[in-house]
């Protein structure tokens, strides 16, 4: 509960932030999954980079941490 708690408090922080920013370039990117194939998108080829790099390390720490829990 506590983590979708302050899930929402930083989507309203960065709403905030952008209402009252004077010039703002909005950017957006994300991934989903078919099977183990994972879908990039982005509006940027800087963003579909970020979200790619972030989405390796994710899975590198769920990689890892199902490795070594089955010991």
């Amino acid at each position: 509960m506590a983590l979708i708690l302050i899930g929402i408090f930083a989507i309203v922080i960065g709403l905030l932030i952008l209402a009252f920013s004077k010039s703002a370039k909005i950017e957006g990117g994300g991934v989903f999954f078919v099977g183990p194939f994972p879908i990039i998108f982005g509006s940027s080829e800087r963003i579909v980079y970020v979200v790619l790099a972030v989405t390796l390390i994710i899975m590198l720490i769920y990689l890892f941490i199902i490795l070594f829990s089955w010991r």
